[in-house]
């Protein structure tokens, strides 16, 4: 009895230490292999997950296997062991249901299961086989490969899913019932995926795109790299992988730009100032297309004024190129050339403009009021004691706003009102148009427009005239007085 105790306890000490080893051999061989290989070595190594699921696999297989020789040398457990598996025997193979006169028990439907996965697996690795070593070596392209690979595989996994069912006992015949089933589970909330995977084989019969193919889908755009069973794997410019269901690409616009001729024609607008000579403009953008390597000299480049904008005369360069996955960089490089040519030949291209006319508010021309008391340097005007209000524009201001700010402009220091002299005559008490406007941004806050819209209020109102009586009020060197009742000839008569 204490040797077969003694050889237990060695077993389970052994089973232990083997356990322990199992352990660190999963956690550590995957880090070696990954130095091996120049990679990264943290938690989520390669084949890491892979070698642990081993390894759990191997630690249940080991203390089976202690268990069973523990047991063999221990004779109470060996009764236990045998009366276990007897019993475990019986229940896996009592009968739990019959079909058709035919009895499936819990060890058949542990079986089936079990029996269609390795089908699955046998049936893949049979076909990646043959991808490998008849198709690829025949020299069949990767879109056909693909396309044969799936359907390969989906018609095995029916046939040998039909030979298990019949040497289950299953009548395939009674599928019927779990087909109209599983269409009204497909019609319901199946529908999608059905669609797709049909669309998958069409795409795959049908061949509008391939791998390879450079491809607008919606918003996207970029290269077809894979055409699955449910989705379509392609790659943008920006190098982001996008999984498209094939869906989209029967039910919406996609534009193949491989598909038949490769070439391709791209627009590029431009605009030039009016006044532009257009047989200059057109013979400075055909001379930025043609210099370029990667335009199609026949058909030739084309350039054609499509327009006439609002700032702009509109024209459109026309090139046509043989490699569509690059025309991003080409529309680029084309126009970068087409600036350098214009300024090369003079030619101005031009920004947005906008004339603003100002115009008082109201409806119609109003009626000229009364003209007010004449006013000279210094002078009140009587009645009026009105500040004008800062925070509106002068377009806004009353008439007593706009008097008292011509009031205080006679009455200041800060603009000079003295004699000038023009064509030969003097005339007295006259100041500078421009200089007005400046003291009336400074004291109000106005713009220099609004300074001018100001200035015409008072030559409207009669409170200010130009000179010789040829302009209204203008932001530049003009000379300008207020009006009195003193005003009549000028002071001197011309020089003889």
């Amino acid at each position: 009895m204490m040797p077969a105790a003694l050889v237990a306890l060695a077993l389970a000490a052994l089973a232990l230490a083997l356990h322990f080893a199992l352990g660190r051999a999963a956690r550590r061989i995957p880090r070696w292999l990954a130095e091996r290989r120049g990679e990264a070595s943290g938690p989520d190594v390669r084949f890491g997950r892979a070698f642990a699921a081993a390894a759990l696999l191997l630690r249940a297989a080991l203390w089976l296997g202690a268990a069973w020789l523990v047991s063999e040398r221990v004779e109470p457990l060996m009764q236990a062991r045998g009366w276990s598996l007897m019993l475990l025997v019986k229940a896996l193979r009592a009968p739990l249901f019959s079909v058709d006169e035919r009895a499936y028990s819990a060890l058949d439907l542990l079986a089936l299961p079990a029996l269609l996965l390795a089908l699955w697996l046998a049936v893949g690795l049979l076909v990646r086989v043959i991808r490998a070593r008849v198709l690829e070596a025949a020299g069949v392209e990767s879109g056909l490969q693909e396309t044969l690979a799936i359907l390969l595989r989906y018609g095995l996994c029916f046939v040998g899913a039909i030979v298990l069912l019949q040497g289950f006992g299953v009548d395939v015949r009674s599928l019927a019932i779990a087909a109209s089933v599983l269409g009204v589970g497909i019609g319901f909330g199946l529908q999608n995926i059905a669609n797709n995977f049909v669309s998958g084989v069409l795409l795959n019969l049908e061949r509008p795109i391939r791998p390879g193919d450079f491809v607008n889908v919606g918003e996207f755009e970029g290269t077809v790299l894979r055409v699955g069973g449910r989705s379509t794997t392609i790659r943008t410019d920006d190098g982001v992988l996008i999984l498209i269901p094939n869906s989209k690409f029967l039910e919406s616009e996609v534009v193949n730009w491989n598909l038949g001729d490769p070439r391709s024609r791209i627009h590029l607008p431009v605009g030039v100032a009016y006044g532009s000579d257009p047989a200059r403009v057109r013979r400075a953008l055909l001379e930025a297309a043609r210099g370029h390597p990667e335009v199609e000299a026949d058909p030739r480049p084309q350039v054609q004024l499509v327009g006439f904008g609002a700032s702009s005369l509109d024209f459109e360069l026309l090139v046509w190129t043989r490699d569509p996955r690059d025309k991003n960089r080409l529309e680029s490089d084309l126009n970068f050339r087409m600036e350098e040519s214009l300024r090369r030949h003079g030619i101005e291209v031009p920004f947005p403009q906008l004339d603003l006319h100002v115009r008082r508010r109201g409806a119609g021309p109003k009626p000229a009021p009364p003209a007010p008391a004449p006013l000279s340097p210094g002078q009140r005007i009587p009645g009026v004691e009105v500040e004008p209000d800062r925070d509106r524009g002068p377009d806004d201001w009353s008439d007593a706003e706009v008097a008292a700010a011509a009031k205080e402009l006679a009455a200041s220091r800060e603009v000079s009102i003295r004699e000038r002299r023009h064509l030969l005559r003097s005339y007295p008490n006259a100041f500078v148009g421009r200089e007005a406007v400046d003291w009336l941004t400074a004291r109000y806050g106005l713009s220099r427009g609004e300074a001018v819209e100001l200035g015409e209020r008072w030559v409207e109102l009669g409170l200010v005239r130009h000179v010789l009586d040829e302009h209204g009020f203008r932001d530049g060197h003009l000379y300008y007085r207020f009006r009195h009742e003193g005003d009549g000839p000028p002071a001197s008569e011309p020089r003889k």
